[in-house]
């Protein structure tokens, strides 16, 4: 009945389509899944959750749970979820249930149910005050240890008959984390893993690509959406895009680099054709996020901390995005802390002497090309030859039109690029302005 999430670290958006197995559940009885909790230590963060469907009538109950939990209600055909994360205490929970009652003859189906230990980096660094309300970031944001999750057992007052193919499931990738997590493409407000992009009547529908676009997984199928989705889960979007590890920046700043750094990856896209990860997916047959991690050995680059996953790594752009650099197989595998250290700094502003002759190594890229804090003269020759396509196009995309706090995101990447161009050997060889009057 339960598909194995398998969540695996792809930094490209992407839908994937499943279909998933259910059950059959006869109205006036009841299916009863226990979340067998570990054993745990005071002061550890524990947690239980996953996805369900049903499609009929349903009534739903958790008990036991030691605090708030999610447990949301959509009708069919969108999914629900179910969750909660709290920190153990001296005499700690050791089971949690979740009840489905079938008012009427339904079919169920789930996805990912799991429990136990959950560890995170952003979970032990992040401010005390932004942890009190985790239990609402499940189950999407419970990271479990591989080997402490606890088992799911699923009991029922009736014999219950398999059904092939119940239910088809979505599941879109994160650009930070990169995992697979659920969303609903029927009601996009009826949120899972996901916040949506574009709410105000005047932004609807959504066109911007990656955010109300999507490219299924594998396919050229594109999923034209009303709201869109964020890029980041909602995990990865409080601690990591939100910057709320760094205190010192404010709300106003980070939205300015988000809207820069997604034009940067949008303008790359456009000039090169398509994503990174998936030219390196279509030219390798792998996956960057995986072939980045093993080529590190599971650890940060930087301060050598274990990774556990791809998951939990940050795929870094060795030469930042900020100086027009792709993520590519030359990518460096860092911890969240220090990829938010290095931010848009090139290699030898961040590295020692001894760290960029290893990274030379590992990467392939030349040490005296590692210590160049040049930006990409091939990206700045491909804006010089298609000017008339870059002002007269190019910027007249919606999301490059978008008006935020009074600045408007073409204003904001013609700056940015402008400030890559004083990166250059010897002066800046031409500003957007003099590009704009040329065209």
């Amino acid at each position: 009945m339960t598909r194995t999430s398998g969540f695996s670290a792809r930094a490209a958006v992407e839908v994937d389509v499943v279909h998933i197995d259910g059950v059959l559940l006869d109205e006036g009885h009841e299916m009863v899944f226990t979340f067998h909790i570990p054993d745990s230590k005071e002061g550890e963060r524990l947690g239980f959750g996953g996805w369900f469907y049903s499609s009929g009538d349903i009534e739903t109950e958790v008990i036991g749970s030691p605090g708030r939990n999610v447990l949301t209600t959509n009708p069919s055909p969108d999914w629900n979820k179910v969750g909660s994360q709290w920190v153990a205490e001296a005499d700690p929970t050791q089971h949690v249930e979740l009840h489905l009652r079938a008012r009427s003859d339904t079919t169920i189906a789930v996805f990912g149910l799991q429990c136990g230990i959950i560890e995170h980096e952003y979970l032990t660094t992040a401010r005390p005050e932004l942890l009190p309300n985790m239990w609402n970031y499940a189950p999407e944001g419970n990271f479990y240890v591989d080997a402490r999750t606890g088992k799911v057992t699923l009991e029922a007052d009736q014999n219950l008959a398999r059904i092939s193919d119940v239910a088809v499931l979505h599941l879109k990738s994160c650009n930070r984390c990169g995992r697979f997590l659920p969303v609903n493409v029927n009601n996009e407000r009826a949120h899972l893993s996901f916040s949506n992009h574009c709410v105000a009547d005047h932004r609807r529908p959504c066109q911007h690509s990656g955010f109300g676009r999507i490219r299924e997984k594998d396919s050229d199928r594109i999923f034209d959406l009303e709201y869109g989705f964020q890029l980041e889960c909602r995990f990865c979007k409080k601690f990591e895009v939100n910057a709320a590890h760094n205190p010192q920046r404010s709300t106003a700043q980070m939205k300015e680099d988000a809207q820069r750094r997604r034009s940067f990856e949008l303008l790359m896209e456009h000039l090169y054709e398509g994503s990174d990860q998936l030219r390196y997916r279509h030219q390798t047959g792998g996956e960057l996020a995986d072939d980045i991690y093993a080529r590190f050995d599971g650890r940060c680059f930087k301060c050598e901390t274990p990774l556990s996953s791809p998951a939990d790594m940050h795929l870094d752009h060795t030469r930042p995005l900020a100086l027009l650099w792709p993520l590519d197989e030359t990518a460096t595998s860092l911890c969240g802390t220090c990829n938010s250290s290095k931010r848009d700094r090139p290699p030898i502003d961040f590295y020692s002497e001894d760290e960029l002759r290893d990274l030379s190594d590992i990467t392939g890229i030349p040490l005296d090309v590692l210590k160049d804090p040049s930006p990409n003269l091939e990206v700045l020759e491909l804006l010089r030859t298609r000017a008339t396509w870059f002002f007269e196009e190019f910027l007249q995309l919606p999301e490059l039109q978008e008006v935020r706090d009074g600045k408007r995101t073409s204003e904001l990447l013609l700056k940015a690029l402008d400030k890559a161009l004083q990166r250059t050997p010897g002066g800046a060889p031409f500003t957007m302005d003099d590009l704009r009057r040329d065209e």
